[in-house]
């Protein structure tokens, strides 16, 4: 059957038909803007906007890693791992006073099921003063109002830009307390802590309800357009104490939900060490970054812990014990 050539306006006419067959709105002969997926070319822009503005990123404060991941974006999941007492909220908090101290436009949520406010808010100042939780509640028993006027200080100051609840509480009351946020600050959240993912009410503390917990987290990331910082405990079986384990150290799963893995562990841990082993990771903390989808590099690095005010940082030539 040989070709027939059709005009203009029957081609217009057919695909017109064909649109509305196919239940595209049809704006003239053109397609509107489609509503159930976006544009490459908008998805360019935002490509380029995030790579262009590492300002609206989180960064953690430790080079290594900070220039390993490029830092959190808004809407991605930060996920640290590790056993219990290991240091995982301790390397949450270093980032977020790193980020108070280094930038005052940052805004920060801490829903902390598994510590009172009060505790969180003396860990935030031992790390910006540099002192011991002994010697700062011992000099407000004695009345050391210097402490007490520097600690109200704090609050009104580099805290006035931290918000914590302590009560365990679902996604939907989460996201009216980060409105509540948005309008007290005026602005968008930096970054949001949540501790611990196990705590997150609903569901069971088993292979199901971890891996479903952690899949709302990511949805609820991206609806918040925020950072996310989720802290996930490791169980007994994770590999050896004091050896990293990597990406399956998280008990039940639920790294698949994360962009970034972190994995928190002590070598003091570890069995068989040497005198001088003992001695150099009496205080040393290791984070290994074993996912990372941006840039593929992973990395374990030692960090000192600094046992009076939880400050960590890198290992110092004169903090190494004499061998």
């Amino acid at each position: 059957m040989p070709a027939v050539l059709q005009s203009e306006e029957e081609i217009a006419r057919r695909l017109s038909h064909w649109d509305g067959l196919a239940g595209v709105p049809v704006q003239g002969n053109k397609p509107s803007e489609p509503k159930r997926f976006k544009l490459t070319s908008t998805v360019v822009e935002n490509l380029i906007g995030f790579i262009r503005n590492p300002t609206e990123r989180w960064y953690l404060g430790f080079s290594e890693l900070d220039i390993a991941t490029r830092g959190v974006g808004r809407g991605e999941v930060l996920l640290v791992l590790g056993r219990s007492h290991t240091g995982k909220s301790q390397l949450l908090l270093n980032g977020i006073v790193w980020n108070l101290v280094n930038n005052p436009e940052a805004r920060v949520v801490i829903f902390s099921f598994d510590e009172p406010r009060e505790l969180v808010v003396m860990k935030l100042y031992c790390l910006l003063r540099g002192k011991s939780s002994t010697e700062i509640e011992e000099s407000i028993k004695n009345g050391d109002k210097a402490v007490m006027k520097d600690l109200e200080t704090v609050a009104k100051e580099e805290l006035a830009n931290v918000a914590i609840v302590d009560q365990s509480m679902h996604l939907q009351e989460m996201t009216k307390v980060m409105d509540e946020a948005r309008q007290w600050w005026g602005c968008e959240p930096s970054f949001c802590y949540i501790d611990y993912l196990e705590l997150l009410p609903g569901g069971e503390s088993d292979a199901t309800g971890v891996t479903s917990k952690a899949q709302a987290v990511k949805r609820w990331a991206k609806e918040q357009r925020v950072p996310i910082g989720l802290v996930h405990q490791s169980g007994r079986g994770a590999g050896e104490p004091g050896r990293a384990a990597g990406i399956y150290a998280g008990r039940y799963g639920g790294e698949q939900e994360a962009i970034f893995v972190l994995e928190v562990y002590r070598r003091r841990d570890a069995q068989n060490l040497s005198h001088f082993e003992k001695e150099y990771h009496a205080n040393s903390i290791n984070v290994n970054l074993c996912k990372n989808k941006r840039t593929a590099r992973l990395i374990d690095q030692t960090y000192y812990l600094n046992p009076e005010c939880g400050l960590i940082h890198t290992y110092f030539e004169d903090l190494i014990p004499d061998a």
